[in-house]
């Protein structure tokens, strides 16, 4: 008889149980690491940067590991799960921008794609919004809903495969 495998990471609204300690801890000493790292990064961080970034990740092969074999659902996840939670217990900034540089970094080191992109939000009431958020293998992994921006920068979206409303 088969089993439901259970999910990767604590559903949306519960805490981690004593079952996911082992991999909370690691994942959330190599998160801190890679936002910490992604702070040093932003300081001298230009908008021109960010192609060059992608580019770079686009270099780091397919939604697969260094050894070519698929990165597993769970390590996206992870990441995606990690990443926010930490951010918001960080004494330093680590808004939408350093969360994704943070990602890509991560992403990269384990030979997996992705892409930063830039959209905005023009609501009816005036107010100029701005978001950054990652993509890797069509899932958004850090960014979180991005329904309401329109891309204004992404290498896919030239391509015509941003995943996002144009």
């Amino acid at each position: 008889m088969e089993t439901a495998q259970s999910s990767p990471v604590p559903a949306k609204g519960q805490k981690p149980t004593l079952a996911d300690i082992g991999w909370l801890a690691s994942y959330s000493a190599r998160g801190l690491g890679e936002l910490f790292r992604a702070r040093l990064i932003f300081r001298n961080f230009k908008a021109s940067d960010i192609p060059l970034r992608n580019r770079a990740a686009a270099n780091a092969g397919r939604p697969t590991s260094a050894s070519g074999q698929p990165v597993e659902a769970a390590t996206l996840a992870r990441i995606r799960y990690v990443i926010p939670r930490l951010s918001d217990r960080l004494p330093w900034r680590s808004d939408c921008l350093i969360q994704a540089i943070a990602a890509q970094n991560w992403l990269c080191s384990l030979g997996v794609q992705s892409e930063i992109q830039i959209g905005v939000e023009k609501p009816e009431d005036g107010e100029f919004g701005a978001h950054a958020w990652l993509m890797s293998g069509g899932e958004i992994i850090t960014g979180g809903d991005i329904a309401q921006y329109d891309v204004i920068l992404s290498e896919s979206r030239l391509k015509g495969d941003s995943g996002t409303k144009d």
